[in-house]
């Protein structure tokens, strides 16, 4: 067994205190916090029953976000852009700017994220900027304990993204 600290239960943690920071938006986007976890079984039955039932909406999404193995005690978040617009990188780079310990790294293509950028998403993928080692050597084993997170790190990814969503409405 896993305690899966940092695979996954970071990412559900920064998607819950997301939520509670959008409680009260009152912006024009639509936001929906869906948890995903295809990447670690090809044929994940919610994965696909997700994309049958929003196949015909895809177009209306402006971006995907995934988080995976993100807030690792050690290093910084790291964030890769995948078929965004311009403009809306641009954003991302400035929103993400203004907190210490989130940077932007190298692509990493095998995640949830990319079942969006198949069907021509915009998407956004956060991790750790030790990703390959973490998914090497922690991720799935029994080392993937809370004592590998940084919980302020999961605070500010949370707060990067609230204020994200609020700049691109």
């Amino acid at each position: 067994g896993t305690p899966g600290a940092l695979d996954n239960a970071t990412g559900i943690v920064v998607l819950l205190l997301l939520a509670e920071l959008l409680e009260n938006y009152s912006g024009n986007l639509g936001i929906e916090i869906v948890a995903l976890n295809g990447e670690d079984h090809y044929s994940a039955q919610g994965q696909k029953d997700y994309v049958k039932s929003n196949e015909e909406r895809f177009s209306e999404i402006i971006l995907a976000i995934n988080i995976d193995v993100a807030g690792y005690i050690q290093g910084n978040s790291a964030y890769s852009m995948y078929d965004c617009p311009d403009e809306l990188e641009s954003r991302i780079r400035k929103e993400f700017s203004s907190y210490e310990g989130i940077i932007e790294g190298e692509p990493w293509y095998q995640s949830d994220h990319m079942i969006f950028v198949q069907r021509q998403v915009p998407a956004l993928a956060i991790t750790s900027d030790q990703f390959v080692e973490l998914s090497t050597y922690i991720t799935h084993t029994p080392k993937d304990s809370p004592a590998l997170v940084d919980c302020e790190m999961i605070i500010n990814l949370a707060l990067a993204l609230r204020d994200l969503l609020v700049a691109i409405e």
